[in-house]
């Protein structure tokens, strides 16, 4: 064989062998990525995060009430620049780490992009929910921190609906197909939410009125038959979403100041005319007022040192003057006083729900009460007592309801959210008799008195009629420029005839009573007609 042929049969052989090894590397390679292309998983994307609603008594939402736009992103979409304008700022922080680490994630966007598929969800509070105070909030885990979230964290937890994508994906973070899947959290499938008492209507009533005339205070509104809350309102107002700000707040945005304990003042003393009453006291019995009255030394007065005459015990009530009470108590027994506070929880907290009450306040003792001095303190509402909203609604429901206390309630139960069916019922109201029907009729009849004759007729509802009394209480606290710190009461019953509803409102720092919680009481009044007749 010549050289030429050697080198050429050489040649044939090297080439040979560089197509065999070059076919066997693209075998390889292909193999490899077929594999890695097989190599599918599969992810759930979640939509919300599916704790249970809280709803008010008609099961209109009070949480999850704004809606949400969610997008599934993957690192191979398109148009990234529209996509990226269209998220909220939060989102847009995380996008181009999620983006540059080939991430697939669920974003949130400002509102729906056209050619992109969106999932509606539901923000858990807005800047504007009704009953914040009540319903509470959650922390960044979800966990409750306070109000209902916090009392009822583990059903709303256990009941939660969960929407979520499951995506298949493949060994490169492409996404093949997505299903959308629903979860509950609880072994019998059922998703659930929790009932309160709430009226949503009457809530954002109170919240308005509440937002224009009540800088530190609250509102309760009690419906007189049930004892079952339709309004709680507690000012300053907070966002659940900007917590921080509350925190720096002034007056204690976070706190409910309708479970906090106040000095009373004078819208005690319908109680204490009952219990006169209850010891056989005459109600036409009239006493001399100069303005100012002597106990073991110490001088009492009335509001202003005004002297009110000759006034019997409704005059009394209506002209709110504290020496009647005063002499009236000094010269009676204090024991059924003591008894009778006791049967109202005064002293104790009152639980509107399960692990969910009222501070306790304060009351003396019997033995506090053999004091003249202590005893003629109660007697106005002022001296060792500390009483919420809470008990004061309570109480003067009894008016409302023929002597008989309801204790009030909050939840009305936990339910089934597809069917509206109860789960498990939370409503047990407690009732008991605090003085005779005839003693709360004629109390009753000089509550009308005083809504429709003192108060400067500033708690007259401009439709139908009402019961109620005033309360201006001294702090023993001033402000910054030396004035005295009063909390202003007015708490009633409307309408006069078959009352509905019990209405306690309270201003801290409010000044004259007269002239800033009864006018409120008017306008919730008359705000509430237009529900009733609605209601009919």
């Amino acid at each position: 064989m010549t050289e030429k042929r050697l080198v050429a049969v050489a040649a044939f052989f090297i080439m040979f062998a560089y197509i065999i090894e070059l076919g066997m590397v693209q075998i390889n390679i292909s193999g490899k990525y077929g594999s890695k292309a097989s190599e599918q998983q599969n992810r759930l994307f979640y939509i919300d995060d599916g704790r249970g609603v809280i709803t008010d008594s008609q099961f209109n939402n009070i949480t999850n009430t704004v809606t949400r736009y969610k997008t599934l992103v993957t690192a191979y979409d398109g148009d990234m620049q529209q996509l990226f304008n269209a998220l909220t700022e939060e989102e847009k922080q995380k996008f181009y780490d999620n983006i540059q680490n080939k991430n697939n994630f669920m974003a949130e966007l400002e509102s729906p992009v056209e050619g992109r598929h969106v999932y509606a969800a539901t923000q858990r509070y807005s800047d504007f929910n009704i009953a914040q105070h009540l319903v509470g909030y959650v922390d960044g885990e979800g966990n409750g921190v306070s109000g209902m979230e916090y009392v009822f964290d583990e059903e709303l937890k256990n009941g939660s609906e969960i929407r979520c994508l499951q995506a298949e994906i493949n060994g490169y973070g492409e996404i093949m197909s997505v299903t959308t899947e629903r979860q509950i959290n609880n072994d019998s499938g059922v998703p659930l939410l929790l009932s309160l008492t709430i009226d949503n209507t009457v809530q954002r009533i109170c919240e308005g009125l509440a937002k224009e005339y009540i800088p530190n205070g609250s509102i309760i509104v009690m419906e007189c038959d049930t004892g079952k809350i339709k309004a709680m309102v507690s000012t300053p107002f907070y966002s659940a979403n900007n917590l921080v700000q509350a925190l720096e707040g002034e007056n204690s945005p976070l706190v409910n100041k309708a479970l906090q304990s106040y000095e009373a003042g004078s819208v005690i003393k319908p109680l204490w005319s009952a219990v006169l009453l209850e010891n056989g006291y005459d109600v036409k019995k009239e006493y001399e007022c100069t303005g100012v009255t002597e106990i073991n030394g110490h001088e009492y007065h009335c509001a202003n040192n005004t002297a009110h005459g000759m006034v019997d015990m409704e005059q009394a009530l209506v002209v709110s003057c504290n020496c009647y009470f005063i002499n009236a108590y000094t010269e009676n027994k204090a024991l059924d006083f003591y008894r009778t506070a006791k049967n109202l929880s005064f002293g104790e907290k009152i639980f509107l729900t399960k692990n969910y009450s009222s501070k306790a306040g304060s009351f003396p003792d019997i033995d506090q009460m053999q004091d003249l001095g202590q005893l003629a303190s109660i007697s106005f509402g002022q001296g060792e007592m500390l009483l919420t909203p809470v008990h004061i609604a309570a109480y003067m429901n009894i008016f409302a309801s023929d002597g008989v206390y309801t204790v009030p309630q909050i939840a009305q139960g936990i339910y089934n959210a597809d069917t509206r069916e109860v789960v498990k019922n939370l409503y047990s109201p407690e009732k008991r008799r605090i003085i005779a029907p005839k003693t709360a009729q004629q109390i009753k009849k000089m509550l009308k008195s005083v809504v429709e004759e003192g108060a400067m007729r500033r708690a007259k509802p401009e439709y139908l009629s009402a019961g109620g009394k005033t309360g201006t209480a001294q702090t023993g606290r001033y402000s910054e420029n030396g004035q005295e710190i009063f909390t202003a009461w007015f708490c009633g019953f409307y309408p006069y005839d078959n009352p509905k509803y019990t209405i306690c409102v309270t201003i801290y720092n409010g000044g004259e009573s007269t002239r800033t919680a009864a006018p409120v009481f008017k306008k919730i009044c008359d705000s509430l007609y237009y529900v009733l007749e609605n209601n009919d």
